[in-house]
């Protein structure tokens, strides 16, 4: 990673050290199911990709034999639970708990271009958002989140696409601060309400972009016309990672207060069963939305709070 980037857009004083403890991450004990999960699968390069499709496809079932693909499914399967997804591996079909291909679908149309283009990807996951960005030629894409089994997940992925310009790192939002003008476009998707701090981690995002640099800044919220956000006391939709859940007003002052230049509505629409549930790649006693709701009213959470809504605002530095 550290050569994509100048001593002007990254301090590697301060990140070298992070980088190098992280690097060790994937040997500890409590990982080790995910460390057999990659030394077991079969190695092998695919000669077919599809990245323009719902399904990322990497692979054709035709291209290994009956007995690799044994070994595919059993080391994918080590790595479970798959949150992102569709993907379809050598014909693998793997879908994860999120239909992602929803969320990308609605923003695909609306994007800055991205060819070329020096690209973040805040809370990557396992890289599903990733790989639909390398269809459209980015010069690189740099995936952050620590979290070691979306990283072991986008290592199995990437051990068979072997592309030179997707780049995942154990880091998180918190050193965006680290990077300085450094990225054309950032993705800040599901991410935001989970931190403490929205504003200042706008703040950060705001100057790690170049000049006339674009965010995509995607969230859960709440409807409603005033500019409020939601602070549970406890637990919203049974996370308790969830800090402030904004109505789009809200949301939109915090991008212009955070000195963006231009701010876009993109979406604001509920959040349905149908983009995020329990599949056979979750674990077998997995909750997902539908176990969040009240059951006698889906518009409310099961704590009595509004139900979620997905947003997405398109930002814009200034030169």
């Amino acid at each position: 990673m550290r050569e994509l980037f100048s001593s002007k857009q990254l301090d590697l004083e301060a990140i070298a050290p992070i980088l190098q403890e992280r690097s060790t991450w994937l040997e500890r004990k409590q990982e080790t199911q995910y460390r057999e999960a990659l030394d077991s699968a079969p190695k092998f390069q695919a000669k077919n990709i599809s990245l323009d499709q719902d399904f990322v496809g990497i692979g054709r079932k035709d291209e290994i034999t009956p007995k690799e693909f044994e070994l595919l499914e059993e080391s994918a399967k080590k790595l479970i639970p798959w949150k992102k997804g569709p993907f379809s591996v050598f014909g693998l079909d793997i879908d994860g708990e999120w239909r992602s291909d929803f969320k990308w679908n609605r923003l695909k149309e609306e994007l800055p271009p991205l060819k070329n283009k020096r690209i973040l990807d805040i809370g990557c996951n396992n890289g599903y958002f990733m790989f639909r960005m390398l269809a459209e030629n980015p010069s690189f894409v740099l995936g952050i989140d620590p979290v070691v089994r979306t990283m072991a997940q986008f290592q199995w992925l990437q051990s068979y696409l072997q592309s030179p310009k997707l780049f995942y790192e154990l880091l998180g939002v918190e050193h965006l601060k680290h990077f300085h003008q450094a990225f054309d476009i950032i993705f800040s998707m599901g991410i935001i309400y989970h931190h403490q701090h929205p504003l200042e981690q706008l703040a950060h995002i705001r100057e790690a972009l170049l000049p006339n640099g674009h965010c995509i800044l995607e969230t859960i919220g709440i409807p409603g016309d005033e500019s409020v956000a939601l602070f549970p006391p406890d637990r919203y939709a049974k996370m308790r990672n969830v800090w402030f859940v904004p109505t789009l007003s809200c949301l939109q002052n915090w991008a212009k207060r955070s000195k963006f230049s231009s701010v876009k509505v993109l979406h604001s629409v509920p959040l349905t069963t149908e983009e995020q549930r329990a599949t056979d790649w979750c674990h077998p006693e997995a909750e997902s939305l539908i176990d969040f709701l009240d059951p006698s009213d889906s518009s409310l959470t099961v704590e009595g709070h509004p139900a979620p809504w997905r947003m997405t605002l398109l930002l814009q530095r200034g030169p």
